[in-house]
């Protein structure tokens, strides 16, 4: 006898946490099933054992060394990409985020954390302003010296919402200021997991309201994609799709092919040369799993 789909809270090798009905349950993962993630929705059976991960919306994760899809966590409504001015991020991670969550049909959100600090005369800091006015939902919040995140909270109140950025950013900072309990949370499933409070290697969704999760992610140096074609990536580049269509070639890399709409977009003003530039450096790092 299974009970109703609960909420997979962390996983481990074998084991991990789900919340039912208010509370943190070990579960015990048997071989023959697929390994749940965070975020997944999961049957149990009376003894906590996992019985059936439920059919999922959308999936995160990096590429690993090779290429390949390491998935992170599952049904997502959205992903938080928190950069700072300090440590400030490399040219493209943010531009690689914010493929990988619209390759995966997931919405992304730009936090630009510790907005006290003037912000670098550097990309992507100098490139905001143009992806605002694309449509990408950019905001600043900052922990100290006092805590502001009111326009945060509202976005992420409802939903599951996945946060992402490199290490140093204040992401643990922003989720302790968004959930006051999140201390006696950890806590807890420290207990039932037995992997101690400070784990820093797994994905673990938070209770946020009665209405949200918020999964933490280990903070990275650096972030990459996975092996995929050109049509793929494009995904990841909605702004081209209409200039693409108008391509000479239905194979287009927009590059240097003659007759590439994309191009030509960029070259009339009609597409961000920075957005361009990013899609073919992303394009190169490609070439290195072939």
């Amino acid at each position: 006898m299974t009970t109703a789909p609960v909420r997979m809270v962390q996983a481990h090798g074998n084991h991990g946490a789900a919340a039912v009905d208010g509370e943190l349950l070990k579960v015990h993962f048997p071989r023959r099933i697929e390994r749940p993630l965070p975020g997944d929705l999961v049957r149990l059976d009376s003894a906590g054992t996992l019985t059936e991960v439920l059919e999922r919306k959308n999936l995160f994760g990096r590429g690993d060394g090779r290429g390949r899809f390491r998935p992170i966590a599952a049904n997502l409504d959205r992903a938080v990409i928190v950069i700072a001015p300090e440590p400030a991020p490399s040219r493209d991670l943010l531009h690689r985020y914010l493929a990988a969550c619209l390759i995966r049909n997931i919405e992304p959100l730009i936090v630009v954390n510790k907005s006290d600090l003037p912000q670098p005369s550097q990309p992507p800091f100098t490139e905001l302003g143009e992806l605002a006015g694309m449509g990408f939902a950019v905001i600043g919040t900052r922990c100290r010296p006092e805590p502001d995140t009111e326009e945060l909270q509202g976005l992420v109140a409802v939903g599951v919402t996945l946060f992402a950025g490199q290490s140093g950013v204040g992401k643990s900072s922003l989720l302790n200021a968004l959930v006051p309990d999140l201390e006696a949370q950890t806590g807890k499933l420290s207990h039932v997991t037995g992997k101690g409070t400070h784990t820093t290697t797994t994905a673990t969704a938070h209770r946020y309201g009665d209405e949200a999760w918020l999964i933490d992610t280990p903070g990275v140096w650096e972030y990459g994609l996975w092996k995929m074609d050109a049509v793929s990536l494009q995904r990841g580049f909605p702004e081209f799709s209409e200039h693409a269509a108008r391509c000479k070639f239905r194979d287009c890399r927009h590059d240097s092919e003659p007759g590439c709409a994309v191009v030509a977009a960029v070259e009339a003003g009609n597409l961000p040369a920075f957005r361009h530039q990013a899609w073919l450096r992303l394009l190169a790092e490609q070439e290195r799993f072939r």
